[in-house]
C-alpha cells in the first residue's frame, strides 16, 4: 500500500537464499515492477514451480525506486520457501489383485450381446493434481466408457473410470 500523497514506484525480484545446490530455487515474481498511486494498493504474484521432489527458497525483496536504501520505509524482505512433490494416484477399486500386484477386473459370465460394467476407482491422496491416463483398449468386446482416457484428479479426491464388456462370441477374454 502507498499511504503517501505522491505514487511511487516498486521493484520486484525473488533472489535465491543462497548458492547452495542441495536448496533449489523455483520462484518467480510478476509484474517485476510497478507504480502504486497514492494511498491505493495492488497485487503482485509469486509463481512456485518445482522440478523435482526437494526443499526450495528464497529472498523476495520490494524496494521503492529512487528512495533510500538504508530506510526500513523504502524496502520489504522476506524469505519463502516451498517443497516439490510428486503427483500420487492410489487404486481404490478393484481390491483384487494378479500375482503381480496389477489390479484385475473379473468380469462374471455375460451372454453374447449383453454387457457388464465395472469401475477403476482411483484416489488422489497426493498434494497436487494428477493425470491419470489410460492406453487404448485392443478387445472388441471391452470398451472405455465416458470418451477420454485420461483425467486430472484433484488433490484429496476420486475419479472413476467405467470399462464395459459385450462379449462378441463365446470364449474366455482377458483384459
Amino acid at each position: 500500500m502507498n499511504p503517501n500523497k505522491i505514487p511511487c514506484t516498486i521493484k520486484f525480484a525473488v533472489n535465491p537464499r543462497s548458492q547452495s545446490k542441495s536448496e533449489g530455487f523455483a520462484f518467480d515474481v510478476e509484474p517485476k515492477g510497478l507504480t502504486i498511486d497514492p494511498h491505493k494498493h495492488k497485487y503482485v504474484t509469486v509463481s512456485f514451480s518445482p522440478t523435482e521432489m526437494k526443499q526450495y527458497g528464497g529472498i523476495f525483496e520490494a524496494m521503492v525506486e529512487n528512495g533510500d536504501p538504508e530506510s526500513k520505509m523504502g524496502k520489504l524482505v522476506f524469505e519463502i520457501r516451498g517443497e516439490g512433490t510428486l503427483p500420487t494416484l492410489q487404486v481404490e477399486k478393484p481390491a483384487e489383485q494378479e500375482a503381480d500386484g496389477t489390479p484385475a477386473l473379473r468380469f462374471r459370465k455375460t451372454r453374447i450381446g449383453k454387457e457388464t460394467i465395472m469401475s477403476i476407482v482411483l484416489k488422489n491422496e497426493g498434494q497436487v493434481p494428477a493425470t491419470a491416463r489410460f492406453d487404448a483398449i485392443t478387445c472388441e468386446a471391452f470398451t472405455f466408457e465416458g470418451g477420454s482416457m485420461s483425467h486430472t484428479i484433484s488433490q484429496k479426491s476420486y475419479h472413476a473410470f467405467d470399462i464395459k464388456f459385450r462379449p462378441r462370441t463365446s470364449e474366455t477374454q482377458k483384459f
